[in-house]
């Protein structure tokens, strides 16, 4: 298992590549310092292509963002998918996320902290006021809803069903998002 962030993030770029391959894409790893661009992946008729950013977890722990993911995409082609690596025996799990969807929840969570609102994750015993951290933490719980759904790359990425937790929409209505993201589509249908 790939023990330095470099080699983990290198391994789930190849993941990414090697299960897009296995669905009917030509997917291909982009050279480093691709902006946004971790793996561009096109349909073998050509029907789509799509710019796929990866963000990728060792066992055991979360995904680790920054405030650069708060940036909505500016294309329906734009997505995330964050890879769960597990043990040597195990198969890694993967999440597809729509860019303007990672961008909300990147947004909200790192809100929900900062404000003490305390939603995603239990409170902490400190009075002390949080200070803005360009750093931020999405566990693979809040994004099930998208685990192994590579359909969502098929259609618009801004016409994809919400299928984060529910908290998200209610925290977006607590917090509202800024106005250069898109709303994010309610429905929950898979």
């Amino acid at each position: 298992m790939p023990s330095t962030s470099g080699l983990v993030g290198a391994a789930g770029e190849y993941y990414v590549a090697a299960e897009l391959s296995r669905r009917d894409w030509l997917a291909t790893v982009t050279i480093k310092n691709s902006p946004g661009t971790d793996v561009l992946a096109q349909r073998l008729d050509r029907r789509r292509i799509v710019a796929i950013q990866t963000k990728t977890a060792s066992p055991g722990s979360h995904f680790r963002l920054n405030v650069k993911d708060e940036a909505p995409g500016e294309r329906d082609n734009e997505g995330y998918v964050r890879v769960s690596l597990r043990g040597d025996d195990e198969r890694s799990a993967f999440y597809v996320v729509p860019r303007h969807v990672m961008a909300a929840i990147v947004y909200l969570e790192h809100r929900d902290w900062l404000h003490h609102h305390d939603r995603l994750r239990a409170p902490m015993r400190t009075s002390q006021q949080r200070k803005a951290n360009p750093m931020r933490t999405i566990r693979g719980t809040w994004i099930e809803g998208y685990r192994e759904n590579c359909a969502l790359l098929d259609g618009l990425a801004w016409e994809a069903p919400f299928l984060a937790d529910p908290v998200f929409l209610e925290l977006a209505a607590e917090v509202p998002l800024p106005d250069t993201f898109r709303s994010l589509n309610r429905t929950r249908a898979r």
